[in-house]
């Protein structure tokens, strides 16, 4: 296990010889001034980001690991009667295989009905299903009142059988979608799935470039895993790479509240196509930004983090790594922020820059970091990573891996806190990490059997949680 995967802070190593320097810290962070740039003529637009380094000194010599807490903001429109009444364009990819027959189906088929129920005539909705093959059942078309009735019919009468053509049912979804004309409704592909990808494309890489289309046409790909027989990383990566959200639901009958969910935020989008650039100079390198993918290109760092609801923020905490050979400063500056609104482009950048510093002086680092930060950082971040990593573990039968990696986290972060000294972190430590432990050593317990099941349920149901916070959706 490399240790730099779970290191909690830069400075573990050095807080014991340091005893008073918790008097020094401030609880004062450092935000930067907001600067929105309009672009297509577009005179204001409504997202704010901030930014707040964990630490703003590192230690010469050191893993040269710094955290910053980015936070993007949306303006609350709900005074705004155009911006409540968004429609949308969904496109639902319903997954008809075998492993579908019964409960499985019969929920799903209630909970696209229901949905069909709520959509206005101003709305759009399209439906593929498959299984060996796929039924393009409809293109996109405005739910009115007649067309509502015909897509019940069909709704009703989609039935199970066969094996599980995941790829080809998302890339006819996609084909639906970019097939009718934008009208300017909010766009959603919605797959389902509840096994294996078992026929036509299933190298999960391919998949993930498949789903990475919805970045450069602006509509979005959320994904809902049902059942304990589905690979949940690649549910993971459809959703990441195609900026939407991923559900996991072990009982079928959470369909309908999923649907409407997916339905109600999607309505209140104030962002969408969002997309995160950072610079990359003078050896600076982003190694992780809450799980999201990075593409690295021409001197920057990009990621989609997905949509922002109006009145909603999210913090992300964005990991960089630079050289500690020597004493210096690095500085991170132009971050830009780039999202659609009402269908024009903005884009909001931090208008100073950020300044790390490599130093020698341990007290400085020490006193340079911003508790209520990184107590934040360690609570979402941190720990979420640590319930995904022990989930990987768990899906493999590695036992002992995840135990080690609990003890390991566990050690580093109460050392860390030694200083600190927040209330928050020790008793996440105490419970939540204590609870993960137990969930561990109890998923290895009963025969063969009943362990195979548990691991089922449990690597999923972690890896939802840690997915779900870290991304802080």
């Amino acid at each position: 296990m490399k240790k730099e995967l779970l290191k909690p802070f830069v400075l573990v190593g050095c807080l014991i010889a340091v005893t008073c320097v918790a008097m020094a810290y401030s609880n004062r962070e450092h935000s930067t001034v907001i600067a929105t740039v309009p672009v297509m003529g577009v005179s204001q637009g409504i997202i704010s980001v901030s930014a707040n380094l964990v630490q703003d000194k590192i230690f010469a010599g050191g893993d040269g690991t710094v955290a910053l807490a980015l936070t993007l903001s949306a303006d609350d429109v709900s005074d705004d009667q155009s911006a409540t009444a968004q429609n949308v364009d969904m496109v639902f990819v319903l997954d008809r295989s075998g492993s579908m027959q019964g409960q499985k189906l019969r929920d799903a088929r209630s909970a696209i009905l229901k949905l069909l129920a709520k959509l206005s005539d101003k709305d759009r909705f399209g439906l593929v299903s498959y299984a060996n093959g796929v039924i393009k059942h409809t293109g996109l078309v405005n739910v009115t009142v007649s067309e509502r009735m015909r897509l019940e019919t069909i709704v009703r009468g989609i039935n199970a059988g066969g094996g599980t053509n995941l790829g080809a049912g998302l890339q006819t979804g996609i084909n639906v979608l970019l097939a009718a004309r934008n009208n300017g409704n909010i766009r959603k592909v919605l797959l389902i799935s509840d096994g294996l990808a078992n026929q036509g494309v299933t190298d999960p890489s391919a998949l993930g470039n498949m789903a990475s289309l919805s970045v450069e046409k602006a509509f979005a790909i959320s994904t809902v895993g049902v059942g304990n027989d589905f690979n949940e990383q690649l549910m993971t990566t459809l959703a990441d790479r195609g900026a939407g959200s991923y559900y996991y639901m072990e009982n079928p009958n959470a369909f309908a509240g999923i649907f409407e969910k997916e339905f109600i935020q999607t309505r209140m989008i104030a962002a969408s196509a969002v997309a995160i650039k950072v610079p990359l100079a003078n050896g600076v390198t982003l190694v992780n930004a809450s799980g999201y993918p990075i593409e690295q290109r021409d001197g920057y760092a990009i990621f989609h983090p997905g949509d922002i609801q109006a009145g909603h923020s999210r913090k992300l905490f964005l990991t960089f790594q630079v050289a500690t050979d020597r004493e210096r400063t690095f500085e991170l500056n132009g971050i830009r922020v780039r999202y659609l609104h009402k269908d024009q482009t903005y884009i909001a950048a931090l208008s100073e820059p950020l300044q790390i510093a490599c130093v020698k002086d341990k007290s400085a680092v020490i006193s340079s970091i911003k508790p209520q930060v990184w107590e934040k950082k360690v609570l979402q971040d941190d720990y979420n990573k640590l319930v995904e990593e022990v989930a990987a573990d768990i899906k493999q039968g590695n036992e002992q891996d995840a135990q080690k990696k609990i003890d390991y986290y566990k050690k580093e972060q109460e050392l860390a806190n030694r200083v600190i000294k927040s209330p928050k972190v020790a008793a996440n430590l105490d419970k939540e990490v204590g609870a993960l432990k137990e969930m561990v050593t109890e998923t290895f317990q009963g025969d063969r059997q009943s362990v195979q099941l548990k691991q089922k349920r449990n690597a999923k149901a972690l890896q939802y949680q840690g997915y779900q916070k870290r991304r802080s959706k």
